[in-house]
């Protein structure tokens, strides 16, 4: 008799505690709600972006031009645009002709560990225009004939950049650099600026390279012509940066000139 007093009692409980749980459940309603924020911001990048291969346009190099030093410095925006690397030519050293024309190609660059890569120039924009990419462009100017220390001009000498015509911009980003302005063959007057490089209105982000030669470097040849062939220590020559000297002009003696590279916000500012 006592166990089934117990027993009884025993089911009451369990009952009773399920009865609870389920009006419980069924009484939960909402009482109201409240929201909170989450917060990110962005600014420019101003600082230059450092030169990346033409071969990819993302693996970090310290590109040299053989037999030259490279004494630009970086161009930068106070908005996120900036000129981060332009090429320095070397085109060797060759005997005076004084019956014949002849066209060298300059020598190619060192990504710094010995491994030859064409000549290159690199613009980065970070600047994050709310409206979308405004682009941009990049004006070339021989700022006078090539000139000697004592003979004076390189008469009629002619500088000329892609020379194969052909749209070699190197990027890694989703906007990539987008115009017809650079497939354009350029030989320079001296004093006369050229639109060398340029990003049409909505593409041009991120760092972007024009390369003066196959990506792959199959366009690069071996240097043969010059007398200082030993010098350039990657022993080949790219052939899309051509100087063009006339027959008779050159003397016995060293030539240079200055090459400016302007960076403008907008395309179509050369």
């Amino acid at each position: 008799m006592k166990k089934t007093i117990i027993s009884l009692s025993g089911i009451a409980v369990i009952s009773t505690a399920l009865l609870a749980t389920n009006l419980l459940e069924v009484s939960a309603a909402t009482v109201g709600n409240t929201s909170s924020g989450a917060n990110v911001a962005f600014q420019p990048k101003k600082t230059p972006t450092n030169p990346v291969s033409p071969g990819d346009g993302k693996t970090p190099i310290t590109p040299t031009t053989p037999g030259v030093p490279n004494t630009s410095t970086p161009v930068a925006s106070d908005d996120g645009l900036t000129l981060d690397y332009v090429p320095t030519l070397n085109f060797g050293t060759h005997y005076v002709d004084a019956s014949s024309p002849h066209t060298w190609s300059a020598w190619a660059a060192n990504d710094g560990s010995g491994k030859a890569i064409p000549q290159f120039m690199q613009v980065t924009d970070n600047r994050g225009t709310a409206t979308g990419p405004t682009g941009w462009s990049v004006s070339l100017t021989q700022t006078a004939q090539f000139k000697g220390t004592k003979a004076g001009d390189l008469t009629n000498a002619v500088l000329t950049f892609n020379t194969d015509k052909t749209n070699n911009v190197v990027s890694t980003s989703t906007s990539k650099a987008s115009s017809t302005v650079y497939t354009a063959t350029n030989p320079l007057t001296p004093g006369t600026a050229v639109n060398i490089f340029q990003a049409d209105a909505g593409t041009g982000t991120g760092t972007n390279l024009l390369s003066f030669g196959a990506a792959d470097g199959s366009s690069l040849v071996t240097d043969s012509e010059s007398l200082d062939a030993s010098t350039n220590t990657t022993g080949k020559v790219d052939p899309n940066i051509t100087l063009s000297v006339p027959a008779g002009s050159a003397k016995v003696d060293t030539y240079t000139t200055t090459l400016n590279w302007n960076l403008y916000s907008a395309p179509g500012n050369a």
